[in-house]
């Protein structure tokens, strides 16, 4: 039966690495394409310190072939491949056990995700790659893939924050006694950013309430 795994992972041997350890960003993976499984192209959305990113990212040797394919209010989607560079790429190692990534994203110093596992044999492969390789591993949650109720929802901090403010405020009372706004006021973003933020966040919790995995973000 296939399981849920919820992680983190960290590595200075991980796509990326230099770059994150030079910029305070929040990256979310979009999804990934493997037509190369050992190089595959990633598709992210960069949130702070995006400048700072896009510098960072075009001297790291990790990735090449860098695009910026939207831009909405300061958040950035890039593509972007992995190279040889990379010394561990996680996409083969967890694809060809046919485990599934459901989500993924970067904060804190650490890569979060939410795959699901054909079985818990398949995980304990996986988890046996990660620590040949020297990655440093922590299990947030585990459950039997049929679970249809109580898997926390996995947003990343800005989605949170965002979140927790817009309850607190009362935006979703009826009437509401905040306004997207306000709410962008507060948080030092723009109403269009805050939009972005709670929709993204929306779609999260109904996947996890509702145990809706589109799939979306098989990542890196």
């Amino acid at each position: 039966m296939s399981i849920i795994v919820g992680y983190a992972v960290r590595s200075g041997a991980l796509v990326l690495a230099e770059t994150l350890a030079q910029v305070d960003a929040t990256l979310e993976i979009e999804r990934t394409v493997a037509t190369d499984p050992d190089h595959p192209t990633m598709f992210l959305w960069v949130e702070g310190g995006v400048d700072a990113f896009d510098a960072a990212a075009r001297d790291d040797p990790t990735v090449t072939n860098l695009e910026v394919l939207s831009e909405v209010d300061g958040q950035r989607l890039y593509s972007m491949q992995i190279t040889e560079a990379t010394e561990i790429v996680l996409y083969p190692a967890w694809a060809d056990l046919g485990a599934e990534r459901l989500q993924a994203y970067h904060a804190d110093g650490w890569w979060h995700a939410r795959s699901r596992f054909p079985d818990r044999a398949s995980f304990a492969t996986y988890r046996e790659f990660l620590e040949n390789h020297g990655v440093e591993f922590r299990l947030k949650h585990l459950h039997q893939g049929t679970k249809t109720t109580g898997e926390p929802a996995h947003l990343t901090p800005q989605q949170r924050e965002t979140l927790r403010l817009a309850y607190e405020r009362g935006y979703f009372e009826i009437p509401r006694a905040v306004t997207t706004a306000e709410l962008a006021a507060a948080l030092d973003i723009s109403d269009q950013a805050v939009s972005e933020r709670l929709r993204r966040g929306y779609a999260r919790l109904i996947e996890s309430a509702l145990r809706v995995d589109d799939g979306r973000t098989n990542a890196e």
